[in-house]
């Protein structure tokens, strides 16, 4: 085998190792995915409590002062909640935006090995005909 060929050899091999670590780093992501769903939905079921909490407490809470502080929770509630939604939002989007980078990398290694593997075919044929 000449030298151009073992380099094509160890290069292939390199790109092997490397796409196993990008598709491992894709598993890791799509986990997180399911992990942040997860969190998602539990977060939903808090906050249909905590307005139920509210509501209680609008009804219980009388008189100015009582309506007064029952609206300022509930304020923050709402506020809370928003900041929340946008960190899980940011969190999707960064995860989505990973996912995609790994994708393309992934893509760009099959395709540079399918290239790798037709130079190492043209080889082997060229050398036979020799």
């Amino acid at each position: 085998m000449d030298q151009k060929m073992e380099a094509l050899h160890q290069q292939l091999q390199r790109m092997r190792r490397e796409k196993e670590v990008q598709e491992d780093a894709l598993y890791a992501i799509r986990q997180k995915q399911v992990r942040l769903e997860s969190v998602e939905s539990e977060l939903f079921h808090m906050e249909r409590e905590k307005s139920n909490l509210v509501a209680q407490a609008h009804e219980v809470w009388q008189g100015n002062h009582g309506r007064s502080v029952a609206h300022e929770a509930e304020d923050i509630a709402h506020q809370n909640w928003r900041q929340l939604r946008r960190t899980v939002e940011d969190s999707r989007e960064a995860l989505q935006q990973e996912q995609q980078r790994l994708q393309n990398n992934v893509y760009q290694l099959e395709e540079e090995q399918k290239r790798i593997h037709k130079e190492l075919l043209l080889r082997r044929v060229l050398i036979l005909r020799k």
